[in-house]
């Protein structure tokens, strides 16, 4: 298992496709690659922190006027985006693009 691991590791490394995408991924050096990995994966989780309630209140008063279920369904992608709780998932993909950034 542990060479199989080496190899796929080995070809990932010396494909150059590959390498072309993932330095297509990389955010670019610059104020603007900064800001949107800050956009991205840090403000919304703040906005989350700061304002869920106010958000869960203002979206069951806005689903009122829509179908029932399609109401229930944003009421509840509401709740589960904006429960007031931080993502570590989220804050831990931002450090890491934001090292990724600085690295090299």
């Amino acid at each position: 298992m542990k060479q199989r691991l080496q190899s796929i590791q080995n070809n990932l490394k010396n494909n150059p496709e590959f390498q072309a995408k993932l330095q297509d991924m990389k955010p670019k050096k610059s104020f603007f690659g900064f800001f949107m990995v800050i956009l991205v994966f840090f403000i919304p989780e703040v906005v989350s922190l700061l304002w869920s309630v106010e958000i869960n209140g203002w979206m069951v008063d806005s689903v009122q006027s829509l179908p029932k279920d399609i109401g229930d369904l944003l009421k509840w992608a509401t709740k589960e985006m904006f429960n007031g709780e931080v993502s570590w998932i989220n804050v831990g993909l931002g450090v890491a693009f934001l090292v990724w950034l600085f690295k090299d």
